[in-house]
Order: C-alpha cells, then structure tokens, then sequence
C-alpha cells in the first residue's frame, strides 16, 4: 500500500470496492437473519391447531398422507388437472379485471368456479378424512390426537386472534 504524507496507509482503488463490497454482503447477511427472526414473529405459520384438513394431515404419516392424496385423486380428479384449471380461471380472473369496460359477469363467473372447485376439494378431504378416523382403533385416534395437540403446542404459541 502507498503511504500518504502524513504517514497513513492509503486504500487503493481495488482494495477499497472490495472492502466496500465486503461490508455490503456482510450488512445484508445480517439484514436476512435479523429479519427472518424478526419476520417469524410478525407472520407466524397458521395454526396448527385450528380445525382443518391440513392441520389433520400434519399429524398424520407421510405414508398416510400418500394414501389420502391418492384417494383423493381417485375421487376428485387429479391434482394435475386441478391446476391446470385453476391456472385457466386466474388467467381468465386477470382478463376480466382488465377488461375495459369492466365484465362483472365474466369475474363473477370465475369466482364461482374457483369456489365450487375448492369446496369440491375440502368436502373430499373431509370425507377422506372421516373415513380414515372412523377406521382407526381407539388407541390410534388418542395417538393421532396427541400429534395434534403436539403441532398445537409447536405452533400454536400465542392465541393470534
């Protein structure tokens, strides 16, 4: 390094970019773990314990999480197809809200499939799952309701409402 008059040693041109660039990678680091600690609190995974299929399902094996899917595919179609559809219908959703004049019959008509679709899904679901429960024996529906209480404690944490 060249020295200055007053004895100091000066930065040169490559020397100082790349410490520049070092503390902008190390300031960014620090940013995405700060803020990943931080972001986990302020938008925490939903909760495990609320009543639905996917927190059922959390507590069920993988292997039996295969079976539901499959069974599921069986009687609904697959989920191939289901999105295909559902890539078809937010097409046509963002046809419609450019559309000049606004169509509100053709959003509306996209809505409504949407949600006969998805309410398709979680009555299938719903069902699989009664079906499953219905067959377990005493002791492995206490055992699936303590994995159920265990993803409540887990997630759970504070009440969110």
């Amino acid at each position: 390094m060249a020295e200055t008059q007053n004895g100091k040693a000066k930065l040169g041109g490559w020397t100082k970019a790349l410490l520049i660039g070092s503390v902008t990678l190390n300031l960014l680091i620090a940013g995405v773990v700060i803020g990943g600690i931080v972001g986990h609190e302020r938008h925490p995974q939903p909760r495990i314990g609320d009543v639905n299929i996917g927190a059922l399902s959390a507590a069920l094996s993988h292997d039996e999480r295969e079976a539901l899917r499959s069974a599921a595919e069986a009687r609904g179609g697959s989920f191939r197809e289901m999105r295909v559809k559902d890539r078809a219908d937010r097409e046509a959703l963002i046809a419609a809200l450019r559309a000049e004049p606004f169509d509100a019959a053709a959003f509306d008509a996209v809505m409504e499939r949407q949600r006969t679709r998805m309410l398709a899904r979680i009555d299938i679901g719903a069902e699989l799952m009664r079906e499953r429960v219905l067959k377990m024996s005493s002791e492995a529906r206490k055992a699936f309701a303590e994995r159920l209480a265990r993803g409540e404690k887990r997630f759970g944490g504070k009440d969110r409402d």
